[in-house]
């Protein structure tokens, strides 16, 4: 420290953020350089990156950190990246979203493709989650995620990036704990050529850090919050681990950790179930019946 100022524990410049877990005060070049450092380190440890990897882009803090990092090391990742955003049809927020995803992708000169629910499905989320006594965020992850599956299919992506930071993780971590889902814990079910392989690049960068990121490199944006957010379980747990954060620096890393060393020692012990044919759609699933067509099943009965 230089009188008021607290100084960069790798240089003499002044700090603009302290990592309470490690005890140490970085700079703005510094900051920039751990996370793409930590995503660098996370991408060459994978094997066989493919030749084009789709960036799960919603135009949001965190999927826009990621691909302002991913164009700044491109050169020293051997592979392309291309931005596949999702319309769900909210409004007063996906207009906004949409169009700052559309501008950080020419700002970019990163390949951008849109999909919509209506085009996919008649119907925005607003429409299907009015009358519908089922979670907003439950019914649009479930058919967010059959969107992006299309979208990659499309454009040949067989790889998808997403923005889940380290808090995401700890979040997940403690409401599988909460809801005692060993299956989301230890398997899931088994491999399918139908879906693409995710990644996580920011699974060791913290929330803040991505959301300094983006400010120290301009790509900022102050845009609205989903309005269906404050409704989701995701949001409590979010509250309770932020808390706990602030008096126990390292808890949400802890919480991450300990999810991922019991997933590598008792993973194995569970067996991985087979996927089933959706009698509906012919995609695969975990019933007779995919959640898609459950979904979409339920707003026909409503609309009735």
């Amino acid at each position: 420290m230089t009188g008021n100022r607290i100084l960069c524990d790798l240089c003499s410049a002044p700090a603009v953020y302290l990592d309470r877990t490690r005890d140490s005060h970085l700079c703005k070049e510094h900051l920039i350089g751990q996370v793409e450092k930590e995503v660098k380190n996370y991408l060459n440890k994978l094997p066989d990156l493919p030749q084009t990897i789709g960036i799960a882009f919603s135009g949001g803090k965190d999927s826009t950190s990621l691909l302002k990092v991913l164009s700044c090391i491109t050169d020293e990742i051997p592979c392309k990246f291309i931005a596949l955003t999702v319309d769900e049809g909210i409004d007063g927020y996906r207009e906004d979203t949409i169009k700052a995803a559309r501008e950080t992708c020419k700002i970019l000169g990163v390949s951008h493709h849109i999909i919509r629910f209506s085009d996919l499905f008649g119907s925005s989320l607003d429409n299907l989650v009015s009358g519908s006594d089922r979670n907003a965020c439950t019914i649009c992850g479930i058919l967010r995620r059959r969107a992006l599956e299309i979208l990659a299919q499309r454009h040949g992506i067989r790889v998808i990036a997403t923005g889940h930071n380290l808090d995401d993780h700890a979040q997940t971590a403690v409401m599988n704990a909460i809801s005692g889902d060993t299956k989301k814990i230890f398997t899931g079910l088994g491999s399918s050529q139908w879906y693409a392989k995710r990644i996580k690049p920011f699974a060791h960068v913290s929330e803040r850090e991505v959301t300094l990121y983006a400010m120290l490199t301009g790509m900022f944006r102050n845009l609205p919050e989903c309005p269906y957010a404050i409704t989701s379980l995701r949001g409590e747990v979010r509250s309770l681990l932020y808390q706990y954060e602030r008096k126990h620096p390292g808890s949400m890393k802890n919480a991450a950790k300990c999810e991922e060393i019991l997933r590598e020692k008792f993973g194995n012990s569970f067996e991985r179930e087979p996927y089933r044919v959706c009698s509906r759609c012919g995609w695969p699933g975990s019933g007779n019946i995919c959640q898609v067509c459950n979904v979409l099943d339920n707003d026909r009965t409503n609309s009735q």
